[in-house]
């Protein structure tokens, strides 16, 4: 692999797509678990999993191994979600969010990142923990400011929602969809000294485009609130049909996202790669994920283009519970080789992250005085 892991290690990271439950590791889930008494763990339809004892976390560990082997199948991204529910089952009080929040970003710091963003649902958190969104989201953002008060570590929260859930019709517990509560969470939390991010996951892309969310995103627009979305991740190569790259322009256009997450279909497009670099539009790479759920093989990621064609790109974990690894600077040595990058290719993906942070321009000044002291 180009360069050594010494000198990777030496290399500041920042991480932009990190999703909070799977960006948790199996000792936090087992400790909240053992802190709410819990002796048996469910997928998120319900499964028993008779295997997993949610309070080890060795257990919890071959569960994703096992289970991360049968992704890239029929019915795999199905299965993906699924998988989900072991980790947020351990969730009963805010005071575990805040706390899961917090020791996350920690870890990510220790691991070498300057600045991490997590994203989840509050909706979602809400089926177990008995509080209201607002409580939830509260503690969310509570758990990013403590790391910052106590120790400097800086993150972001973004909250989320899956487009499949999101309109009228489509969500069994809120009938008017999950877009627009969450949105309105977003706007009401979110402050120009204190930015919290909003971002649109899910699938299908096709059947759930842009466009249509562009009325339930009215409030955060309104309030300034940044945002990313998911797109072009699932469709199949070269032509992208079931995630097109003319989604993307929609999504900024439209929506007004400044950073998209995954982007894979952006290789099909030299005018849409265009169009985004002349916007000044973030890609969030997952190379890792992308290739654990089937998507598209390590050698065959355009990240290497995007970098040549100076795409505002950067990496994250997506969801190291189910893919591994759970830091930036590990992912970059699982693909430097197989995609010929080197050591000074992470550095501007560090670089392309700060740019592209949702954090207060103070903030970004401040880490880029970090990553200059340290030698970068």
């Amino acid at each position: 692999m180009p360069g050594t892991e010494c000198d990777l290690h030496r290399i500041p990271t920042v991480e932009l797509h990190r999703h909070f439950e799977a960006g948790l590791r199996p000792e936090m889930i087992a400790r909240l678990a053992q802190r709410n008494h819990l002796t048996e763990a469910r997928t998120r339809t319900g499964l028993l999993i008779e295997e997993l004892d949610p309070c080890d976390p060795e257990s919890i560990r071959r569960y994703y191994a096992e289970i991360a082997t049968r992704f890239p199948g029929p019915g795999g991204f199905a299965r993906f979600v699924d998988s989900f529910g072991v980790a947020l089952g351990v969730f009963r009080t805010p005071e575990d969010l805040e706390e899961a929040v917090f020791d996350q970003l920690i870890d990510c710091a220790e691991g070498g990142s300057l600045h991490t963003e997590l994203r989840g649902s509050p909706l979602t958190y809400g089926e177990h923990v008995a509080a209201s969104h607002d409580e939830i989201v509260q503690a969310l953002v509570g758990g990013v400011q403590r790391a910052w008060d106590e120790r400097r570590v800086s993150g972001t929260f973004l909250l989320a929602f899956s487009r499949q859930r999101g309109l009228p019709g489509y969500d069994k517990v809120l009938p008017g969809g999950q877009a627009a509560p969450v949105a309105e969470l977003a706007a009401k939390y979110h402050r120009p000294d204190c930015p919290v991010g909003l971002d649109i996951a899910g699938f299908p892309e096709t059947t759930f485009p842009p466009l249509a969310f562009v009325e339930p995103l009215r409030s955060a627009r309104e309030a300034g609130v940044p945002l990313t979305v998911h797109s072009g991740e699932q469709g199949e190569p070269p032509h992208f049909h079931d995630a097109p790259p003319t989604l993307i322009v929609e999504a900024v256009e439209r929506l007004g996202a400044t950073r998209i997450g995954h982007g894979t279909s952006l290789v099909a497009s030299a005018d849409v790669r265009t169009f985004v670099r002349e916007r000044g539009v973030a890609v969030e790479c997952c190379p890792v994920s992308n290739e654990r759920m089937g998507f598209v093989r390590i050698p065959d990621h355009p990240l290497p283009l995007f970098l040549r064609e100076h795409l505002l790109v950067s990496i994250g974990t997506d969801d190291p519970l189910m893919f591994g690894p759970f830091s930036v600077t590990d992912t970059f040595a699982a693909i430097a080789g197989p995609l010929g990058l080197q050591p000074s290719d992470l550095v501007q993906l560090t670089l392309n992250g700060l740019g592209s942070a949702f954090i207060t321009e103070e903030r970004r000044q401040q880490l880029r005085a970090r990553l200059e002291a340290a030698g970068f």
